[in-house]
């Protein structure tokens, strides 16, 4: 079986390991960090355990349908979590949804836009992907920018869409196709380097 690691000029893109357990779940279970992203928050250690546990038998998967990485700094400092889940293979490739949080120290330094770009490319590039999908709560601006930054187009809001923490909110919807993110690059790569390694679960 065979991990992935993608290197940026500051982060490492890399599989999770049970020694990220401690991290992930501070991350996971709190309520602030979390507000925007429930159905990944949990209440306990053992739901951390869980969830972080399904992210390592995702690499062992034939083909692949999950892509949960650690981003982290290249002096080892851990950041927070991206990836994205494959919600339709067709013909045409992956249709898949893009997901990230991070630590609040890390917040408004770039290293989410760093990580979702090259994530793009590795799906693009490397994992057969012809369109990358991401959603928001309408109010969580911070991650309407992020997507907007590398590229996803608007693709609509849901007014008054669903029930989340305590009220009715809306959502907002982006998309980005192969063939947009190739004229974005000029139909090239940044440069960044991705390694298929031995990973141990």
């Amino acid at each position: 079986m065979k991990g992935i690691r993608i290197e940026t000029p500051r982060l490492f893109l890399r599989e999770y390991e049970w020694s990220d357990l401690h991290h992930h779940h501070t991350l996971i279970s709190d309520p602030d960090i979390m507000y925007y992203i429930q159905d990944v928050f949990t209440h306990s250690l053992a739901e951390s355990r869980e969830n972080l546990r399904q992210a390592i038998l995702a690499i062992a998967e034939p083909a692949r349908s999950k892509i949960y990485l650690v981003i982290q700094t290249r002096e080892g400092s851990y950041v927070g979590g991206i990836g994205y889940t494959v919600s339709e293979e067709s013909p045409a490739g992956k249709r898949v949804e893009i997901g990230y949080f991070t630590d609040p120290e890390y917040w408004g330094k770039g290293y989410v836009r760093e990580a979702l770009g090259a994530l793009m490319e590795y799906a693009f590039t490397r994992d057969g992907v012809y369109r990358i999908d991401g959603t928001c709560i309408q109010k969580n601006t911070r991650s309407a920018r992020v997507m907007e930054r590398c590229g996803m187009r608007p693709e609509g809001v849901r007014r008054a869409y669903e029930w989340h923490v305590d009220s009715l909110k809306s959502r907002c919807y982006y998309g980005l196709l192969k063939e947009e993110w190739e004229e974005n690059h000029n139909g090239s790569s940044k440069g960044h380097t991705t390694t298929q390694e031995c990973a141990t679960v």
